[in-house]
């Protein structure tokens, strides 16, 4: 039992730990009390960065359910991304709802790690279901295309470019991701 406090103990040091950096790099790691979503949107605006260089990003607030990376280019129409994630911990794969608006949905899936191990993009004008508020749906899983729900199927597989940008902006990155890998 000893195991489980410990345990306990250890999550909510890092629990205050990403609290009180949210607080403080709100530029870098989005605030909120989903850690798995707040982890996935840190890796996900790295990736912004490093796929629209030229661009300026704007981030959503907790209370903006249609985008969570804005996308401004100079004569460009803006891009609304959506990001949900799913880690290796979640038994169900299940996505919190996906809600209309955007223009691209990142689908990412965290290792036990909580390191990517997964990206997909779905674009809204190949999407018919993209106006609609979406629930119950799940996470499909790299390698085998007929996991999760069928209107997520249809995502772009990103993973390697994605792990590539996430290596360019952390080199220590690779470590760590195969480190986690190994221990699988």
């Amino acid at each position: 039992m000893q195991e489980i406090f410990d345990a306990i103990d250890q999550y909510a040091d890092a629990y205050a730990r990403l609290e009180q950096l949210q607080r403080s790099r709100t530029l870098e790691i989005p605030i909120g009390d989903q850690k798995t979503g707040v982890i996935a949107e840190f890796f996900a605006r790295i990736y912004a960065r490093h796929r629209f260089p030229e661009a300026a990003l704007e981030f959503g607030s907790a209370s903006e359910h249609a985008w969570d990376i804005k996308v401004l280019r100079p004569g460009r129409p803006e891009l609304k991304v959506q990001v949900k994630a799913v880690s290796a911990h979640s038994q169900t794969s299940r996505v919190s709802p996906i809600h209309p608006g955007w223009h691209q949905l990142w689908l990412m899936r965290l290792d036990e790690h909580l390191r990517p191990h997964a990206l997909w993009v779905v674009e809204a004008q190949t999407a018919a279901w993209s106006n609609t508020l979406l629930k119950n749906r799940t996470m499909p899983k790299l390698g085998n295309p007929q996991s999760g729900s069928a209107e997520l199927r249809a995502g772009a597989n990103e993973t390697t470019p994605f792990l590539a940008a996430l290596l360019t902006a952390n080199p220590s990155f690779h470590r760590t991701c195969a480190k986690s890998r190994a221990g699988r």
